[in-house]
């Protein structure tokens, strides 16, 4: 009997399969010449890079939208200074040019677009976790809301107002208006004249005029000399500051003033007047261990809408007169403890304040110190407690990212108690220890407002509409 018996249908099938794969084996078998098979991997490897380059070719092929110009040398780049969570997900914000627009990116991927206004962005809603990462691209026609002109044939539009002051533009400028139909009208407007910036005096640092404020002054609100917000020193030297805030919790501040005096480091503490009251032996200790001690107000108020909206606008309530008691009421129950006197120097709750909130502060004498933040900053987020919060971090986490993250001239935000399970105090050397291994230097607040001219003299200017009508 002639050929193959198969017992069933899957032995042949079998033996097709090794047939073929016998041939297939032969032809990778072959010997091929070297230089050929250096070339096949050559291609191999190169052909990624050409269809990326390819695919860009065939982007810069595509016409941009109208106002919309690729990215230039002379636009700085996009900075995200602030997270917050929130029900709706988290709210981050940060900086850039005026007259651009912002990407945001969770690792390479691209989850939203805003404008600039003001020279800040704010993204809400996000629900992914991160790490963040923006980018900014100029826009060759920015576009600005004015008020309308009057025209006797147009009909009845009504002014799509945006949720912030704009900042001033120089022309052309467009009034957006919703119009019957949906039609848009653009009517063009004379340009207002330009805010007035801070003057900055001799020998000061040039970076002293970018410490105008990030956040636009609300509404109907007066006019009058802008008070700083110090979010970074100047870079021009590896010096960082470590500050902590201290309010109702003293669980690790002792560790955290152990260490510091063990390293012989001098920083600034914000204290509270709650936090007095209820610990003054800390405060005399945090005094006689020679720490600049600034004001955190006497009851850590909300001073703005922005925990309800998203918006640092002043809260109904607060006014010169609330916020004038609020910081007098805690130099005065620190000057009873330690028998000193404050340094001129405020930390907003919350990190909630404006212009207007910040003029009222320096009309008592107090310059407001903030801190480089967002989640890529050095806001060192150990006041939340929550292990299960997206933004939790373990001690040597939090530690390692901000001694990564430090840079020249910045700010650091700590707590100088915490209920955290795990305090950040036991660990709290490590991060000096690793910072100065970087080869930063530790300063006060003080420094970094002496130098960017910012001194009592330049403080006095404020303290005269305080005479006045208290509202």
């Amino acid at each position: 009997m002639r050929g193959h018996l198969y017992c069933t249908e899957k032995c042949a099938r079998d033996a097709g399969r090794h047939a073929v794969w016998r041939r297939v084996r032969g032809v990778l078998s072959t010997p091929v010449p070297a230089r050929l098979a250096v070339a096949a991997v050559l291609l191999a490897a190169a052909a990624p890079v050409l269809l990326a380059l390819k695919t860009v070719r065939e982007l810069d092929r595509v016409p941009l939208p109208t106002g919309l110009a690729r990215g230039s040398r002379g636009v700085a780049a996009a900075r995200l200074e602030t997270l917050v969570e929130t029900p709706a997900g988290l709210r981050l914000e940060g900086t850039a040019a005026d007259g651009g627009a912002v990407f945001l990116f969770s690792g390479t991927r691209f989850l939203a677009a805003a404008p600039v206004e003001n020279g800040r962005f704010l993204f809400e809603g996000i629900r992914e976790k991160g790490p963040f990462r923006v980018g900014a691209m100029p826009l060759s026609a920015p576009i600005a809301y004015a008020p309308p002109t009057a025209a006797p044939t147009a009909p009845k539009v009504a002014v799509v107002r945006p949720t912030a002051t704009p900042a001033p533009l120089s022309p052309p400028h467009i009034t957006i208006v919703a119009a019957p139909r949906l039609a848009a009208l653009a009517v063009p407007t004379p340009a207002p004249p330009p805010a007035p910036r801070p003057s900055v005096p001799s020998g000061a640092s040039p970076r002293a005029a970018e410490l105008a404020p990030a956040i636009p002054t609300p509404l109907g609100a007066p006019r009058g000399p802008t008070a700083p917000d110090l979010t970074r020193g100047p870079d021009d030297r590896p010096d960082v500051l470590v500050s902590f805030d201290a309010g109702s919790s003293d669980r690790g501040a002792t560790a955290i003033l152990d260490a510091l005096a063990a390293r012989g480091i001098r920083t600034t503490v914000f204290l509270t007047g709650d936090f007095i009251r209820h610990y003054p032996d800390i405060a005399r200790r945090i005094a006689a261990d020679g720490h600049e001690v600034g004001n955190h107000t006497d009851t850590h108020p909300h001073l703005t809408t922005y925990s309800s909206d998203g918006r640092q606008v002043t809260r109904p309530g607060v006014t010169r007169a609330f916020l004038a008691a609020e910081l007098a009421r805690t130099a005065r129950l620190y000057r009873d403890a330690t028998w000193r006197t404050m340094a001129p120097l405020w930390r907003a709750p919350y990190g909630e304040h404006n212009a207007e909130i910040r003029r009222w502060a320096a009309e008592q004498g107090y310059w407001h110190v903030g801190w480089t933040g967002g989640r890529s900053g050095l806001d060192g987020l150990d006041w939340i407690t929550d292990p299960r919060s997206r933004a939790f971090q373990p001690a040597d986490r939090l530690i390692s990212r901000l001694v990564a993250h430090a840079e020249n001239g910045g700010i650091v935000l700590l707590h100088l108690g915490s209920d955290r399970e795990e305090p950040v105090a036991n660990r709290i050397g490590l991060l000096f220890d690793g910072l100065k291994a970087r080869g930063f230097r530790f300063c006060k607040a003080s420094d970094f407002l002496a130098r960017e001219g910012y001194d009592d003299a330049r403080l006095a200017a404020f303290r005269a509409p305080a005479a006045g009508p208290t509202p």
